[in-house]
């Protein structure tokens, strides 16, 4: 309905009603936004998707050029740029801040956000200069654009991460994209600006000279409006760099990555080697944008080294000499650095010259099963680049667009209505069982269930007990909950409400890791805790249940939309109601993908991992051996340790292909 009439308030208390007459009327306006987007990625996904090919084009093309350039180059080349727009202070600083940044293990990271930032400003400056001189001589135009540069600028840059990933797909380019809409409102407003900001008097001596239109633009406004130009090419680089860890969350890699994965893990040490190397490159970009805007004190640029060198008789040898062995040195390394074409197979694999995509959640522990999945399609031929890591809800709705190919962390009940909202069997399909019978619940510290024979969440409605468990001073317990867009957010939810348990207890919601961080820390400190747990998690080895804490019963079987179908036998375990559906890890893959690559389906079929095994990597990753190199470590060993039963996996699916 257009509008949702309550009826029951009018009926019980007219006089609250006309109070409060936000009760009485609820305009949906989340579902009109939510359906026009829909609509717009049915009927015109593609068009978006053609949008892709010139950004992705170009990102690449600057990407492959950074990372075929040797650091030591990379680093002299951008120096000698700094030195020739900046100054010799600031090129001492861009040499020592990249040097720091490669020492720290940051380089290559590094390097692709420097290439993401550059296309996002090249596009911002060609869109934004453009707009802004369009707007500089047409009122309307202006008008038109304030409000929408207006909500670019204000609106949370979280809020059109899922339609740019709805219709662009995740990844770089989407990326790119939200960096646009975020970094070019200012260059549009400050080219406006610069060009307004030129005397009357300059405009009409032009005028008077005989200048054109095009002369008046190109010849007299713009070269006077450049540094207020230069200002906001400024501001859209350092806005651009702000993006790096929001754009991280759609699949984005490079130094944002670093950071989003330290926070995940809880590594402090990671997050903070990635926000350290963004802050350097900001202030490097920013001070050397800067500068380039004081034409008033600057000298012209043939007079300024290292480009004076070339000019003056006493340098001139000397200069050239250095440019040659660099020139030499820099194109031999980019030669190198093109793939040679393979002219010869020794053995045609069913996945040759195919690249499959996997991705699995936030958490980086989950990377340990995506790897072994990841060996075994390479040995079927497969190329298998970097794993995406992005929450479960954007997962599921880029395998459903075929942006990727599958997952291994699919929770079958769990994530049934991001299976559901993604497409479901139309365009999804789950294969195999990885880990099956998988626990979920609340967990409690024995020391308190004893004390006060705690055994169900209910009794929580209790405030005496509610406040045992109150960690603010607000009287009501907190409940370590888990990452906003999970599966296990919305049964939290429901579960508070279905229980009546929303006076009494709060959800304390976030990063998982941080939040059960803090748990920990409390318990040790021997406060009471409650949270929410699942297997398998590194968090059994820390806590025993049994030693350390208890698992919690719940009343009844309640669950949200999409399992309301399940039954108390679903969710019960151990003799206990956990309150959640005891579930199965399986492996989710796009529904097209399966049908062209049959031996990669019949693998998938045939994959399994057992609980213990992920717990014991799990444990690992919590004790520190939390790189990417260490957990491609533990999937090797564990593939050494199971190779009869690996190598069956490959030559079984092998077979559905005929080799």
């Amino acid at each position: 309905m257009f509008i949702n009439l309550s009826s029951e308030i009018l009926a019980t208390n007219s006089l609250d009603a006309i109070l409060n007459p936000f009760e009485l009327y609820t305009l949906p306006l989340e579902d009109w936004i939510t359906d026009g987007v829909d609509y717009v990625v049915d009927n015109y996904r593609p068009f978006f998707q053609a949008i892709r090919i010139p950004i992705s084009w170009t990102l690449e093309s600057i990407q492959w050029l950074f990372l075929s350039i040797p650091p030591l180059i990379f680093i002299i080349l951008l120096g000698l740029l700094a030195w020739q727009l900046a100054g010799s202070k600031i090129a001492i600083f861009s040499v020592i801040a990249l040097s720091l940044i490669g020492f720290v293990g940051a380089w290559q990271q590094a390097v692709v956000s420097l290439s993401l930032i550059l296309t996002a400003v090249a596009f911002c400056m060609v869109v934004g200069i453009s707009l802004g001189i369009l707007c500089a001589s047409n009122e309307k135009l202006e008008k038109w654009l304030q409000p929408l540069l207006d909500a670019m600028q204000t609106l949370p840059s979280f809020v059109y991460l899922v339609p740019v990933v709805m219709l662009f797909g995740i990844g770089e380019v989407s990326g790119v994209i939200a960096t646009f809409i975020f970094a070019v409102p200012p260059l549009v407003r400050l080219t406006n600006l610069g060009i307004r900001q030129v005397s009357e008097e300059v405009v009409e001596a032009a005028t008077a000279f005989g200048s054109t239109p095009r002369q008046m633009l190109w010849e007299v406004q713009i070269p006077l409006a450049m540094p207020t130009i230069l200002a906001g090419v400024n501001q859209a680089i350092l806005l651009a760099l702000s993006m790096s860890v929001v754009t991280s969350m759609i699949g984005v890699k490079g130094l944002g990555g670093m950071v989003l994965q330290g926070l995940g893990s809880l590594n402090v040490g990671l997050a903070s080697v990635g926000g350290l190397s963004i802050v350097l490159i900001a202030i490097m970009l920013d001070r050397m944008t800067h500068v380039l805007g004081q034409t008033d004190s600057q000298v012209d640029w043939k007079q300024r080294p290292p480009i004076s060198f070339f000019l003056s008789p006493s340098t001139q040898y000397g200069a050239i000499f250095a440019s040659t062995i660099i020139s030499i040195l820099l194109v031999t390394s980019i030669w190198r650095s093109i793939p040679e074409t393979k002219t010869a197979v020794q053995e045609q694999l069913p996945g040759t010259g195919i690249e499959i995509k996997s991705v699995h959640s936030s958490l980086q522990e989950e990377r340990f099963q995506t790897e072994i999945v990841n060996m075994a399609l390479r040995k079927l031929g497969y190329a298998t680049p970097e794993p995406q890591r992005i929450e479960p809800t954007t997962m599921h709705l880029a395998l459903g667009q075929g942006d990727l190919d599958y997952s291994p962390v699919h929770w079958e009940k769990g994530h049934n209505t991001f299976f559901e909202e993604s497409g479901g069997q139309e365009k999804l399909e789950r294969v195999g069982v990885i880990s099956a019978n998988l626990l979920q619940g609340y967990q409690i510290d024995k020391k308190t269930a004893d004390k006060y024979n705690i055994t169900n969440i209910a009794q929580l409605k209790d405030p005496k007990i509610a406040k045992l468990f109150d960690s603010d001073g607000d009287g009501q317990a907190n409940l370590t909950g888990c990452n906003s867009g999970w599966g296990c957010q919305l049964v939290l939810d429901h579960h508070l409400k279905a229980y009546g348990l929303e006076d009494t207890v709060e959800q304390d919601k976030g990063t998982y890791s941080a939040l059960i961080a803090d748990t920990i820390t409390r318990y040790k400190q021997g406060q009471p805790v409650l949270y929410y747990t699942w297997t398998p998690m590194w968090m059994a080895g820390e806590l025993k249940v049994g030693e350390d804490v208890v698992w919690l019963e719940v009343p009844f079987t309640s669950l949200p939309e999409g399992q309301e179908n399940l039954t108390e036998k679903d969710t019960t375990a151990m003799g206990k109601n956990l309150g959640f559906a005891i579930d199965d890890i399986r492996i989710l893959a796009n529904k097209e993908f399966l049908n062209q690559n049959p031996a990669a389906k019949r693998l998938f079929a045939q994959i399994k991992i057992p609980v213990d095994d992920i717990n014991k990597q799990n444990q690992l990753f919590k004790n520190g051996e939390n790189s990417t190199e260490d957990i491609r470590r533990h999937a090797r060993e564990w593939v050494k340790n199971h190779q009869a039963e690996f190598d069956s996996w490959v030559e079984e699916a092998k077979k559905a292909s005929g080799n």
